[in-house]
């Protein structure tokens, strides 16, 4: 995940989202929650998110599949250009 970051940080995205989907995902995040976050500081307006309506294990569940999903996409394109470092 952190050559993804790296590789999203400089702009490198097709880079970044073959190096780990999840940790592109996790630059994509990073950035929208700056951006929101700077926002509010110069705004000075708080955004105000109902997490009452957001059960805790959805998001779990979601961050979980993203993870899992990132690491299948890494084996199947691993099988699929032979770059996978298995033995036979």
């Amino acid at each position: 995940m952190t050559t993804a970051f790296a590789y999203a940080v400089r702009g490198e995205l097709f880079l970044a989202f073959n190096a780990q989907p999840a940790g592109f995902a996790l630059a994509v995040a990073t950035v929208v929650a700056g951006a929101i976050s700077l926002s509010v500081i110069l705004s000075g307006k708080v955004w105000a998110v109902n997490w009452y309506r957001v059960p805790p294990t959805r998001v779990v569940l979601a961050v979980v599949l993203v993870v899992l999903g990132g690491w299948g996409y890494k084996v199947a394109f691993g099988v699929l250009t032979g770059s996978l470092p298995a033995k036979p």
